[in-house]
């Protein structure tokens, strides 16, 4: 890692970022990340981002010995609260204690209206009240900082308005970074009159933007096609190199995650399983097949569940797995983390999609850390089959068949040698948030007079 220098001249970079205080939210870390490895590439980067009532990932921020950031929260407020709270007021009220049938009615209603006001109104996003006080407050930094560049990032939409309005002004460079795209997003949905409010919008909005970034190359190809004249980088995401390290500062000895000696084969899920839609249906089928048949001893395997427990037991049940089937609920990041390395392999669930192409899972780089081998399950093919052979770190499925392939070939390998040996190549290790700092820096550089 190159080491800081704080006598140098650092160069001021504003980050226009809505999520950045969430713990465990995946576009906070990203943010977050930037804003910690910035410094190591020349940038002093000075955060805007909403009071959202959490500022404990702020404290962890400085804690972390990175003191070249500084992160200014601005007040909130979301629209539909705002603009829902006579509604809310009057359902609750027209509740009858004597006829519950009502509270699915009126929830009922409440999500409808909810639903068309956010579709009326809600342009070009739930968060568009977080404008001006967040264009006070950078317009302020600016005019007493002598800044450099803007990035701004989405979602939510308002950033890069906030953005696009702060260039016009003040005319400084400016990268519009996409973690999702905006037209081009695959699970967004409107009505016709809202599409092209929509792609009106941003074809007005990135015209000022110098470069646009996003966070897969497929997903920079589809904006390549929507804004064909503007300069388009893929900037994967990636870990946090300093969770690599133990309590007193020095780093795990991750070649020992290799000899973990589990008494059963131990794998294990950590996250969300986003109401059903990263579903582990098909893994539980396999592993059903697989000990019905014989050529699985199920008092040899278990799988552990960190997160969520969306359906988990009904599912289990209806395969038959209750006995190796283990729900352990939310714990820590930092004991996730532990959990992760004594596993003997690491599942990764995401949807089975033809939309899910271009996106990569934010876990898979957790998992990175870990340096446990990885069994992902999901659509054929798109960015994260491909990372995950680019990285060997282990497979990807999209059937039974070749999950059950999968899991025979680490069940033979645990029960032949004890344990499952991690083969990832050296590629992981170019997917840290150090190196996407670095990848924003060399832009920055680029576009900064």
């Amino acid at each position: 890692m190159p080491k800081l220098n704080f006598g140098e001249l650092m160069k001021k970079l504003l980050l226009i970022a809505f999520y950045f205080n969430q713990k465990n939210e995946i576009a906070s870390k990203r943010l977050r990340g930037l804003a910690k490895y910035f410094p190591f590439w020349g940038y002093e980067t000075i955060v805007i981002t909403p009071n959202l009532g959490d500022s404990t990932a702020v404290n962890n921020l400085h804690n972390q010995t990175i003191l070249n950031s500084s992160i200014i929260e601005t007040e909130y407020e979301d629209m539909l609260d705002k603009w829902m709270k006579p509604f809310k007021s009057n359902i609750k009220v027209s509740t009858s204690s004597t006829n519950p049938n009502n509270d699915s009615k009126n929830h009922a209603l409440l999500n409808k209206a909810i639903s068309i006001a956010g579709e009326l109104f809600a342009f070009p996003d739930g968060m568009k009240y977080w404008y001006e006080p967040a264009i006070k407050a950078a317009s302020d930094i600016i005019e007493k900082e002598e800044i450099q560049g803007i990035i701004s990032s989405s979602w939510p939409i308002t950033s890069h308005i906030i953005a696009k309005n702060l260039k016009k002004q003040f005319d400084l460079p400016w990268i519009a970074d996409l973690r999702d795209l905006w037209n081009g997003n695959p699970y967004i949905s409107h009505n016709f009159i809202r599409n092209r409010m929509e792609w009106n919008l941003e074809m007005e909005t990135f015209k000022a933007a110098d470069v646009l970034t996003t966070t897969t190359e497929l997903a920079a190809s589809k904006l390549k096609e929507i804004h064909p004249n503007h300069m388009i980088v893929p900037i994967l995401s990636g870990f946090d190199p300093d969770d690599l390290k133990t309590n007193n500062g020095s780093e795990y000895n991750i070649n020992n995650n290799n000899n973990n000696n589990n008494p059963k084969l131990t794998l294990l899920y950590a996250g969300s399983l986003y109401k059903g839609k990263r579903d582990p249906s098909i893994l539980f089928d396999a592993l059903n097949q697989l000990i019905k048949c014989g050529k699985i001893d199920s008092s040899k395997i278990a799988i552990n569940f960190y997160g969520d427990d969306f359906a988990l037991e009904d599912l289990a049940k209806k395969y038959d797995l209750l006995d190796i089937v283990n729900i352990k609920g939310y714990i820590s990041h930092t004991k996730i983390l532990t959990k992760e390395m004594s596993s003997d392999l690491l599942i990764l669930l995401s949807w089975d999609s033809e939309k899910e192409k271009m996106f990569i899972p934010g876990k898979i780089y957790e998992y990175m850390i870990a340096k446990r081998p990885v069994l992902s399950i999901g659509h054929e093919n798109g960015s994260l089959k491909d990372l995950i052979e680019k990285t060997n770190i282990g497979f990807h499925t999209s059937t039974i068949d070749e999950v059950k392939i999968a899991i025979m070939d680490y069940y033979n390998e645990y029960i032949e040698n004890g344990k499952i040996t991690y083969i990832g190549n050296s590629y992981v290790n170019e997917y840290s948030m150090l190196n996407t700092a670095k990848n924003f820096a060399d832009i920055l550089n680029g576009i900064i007079k």
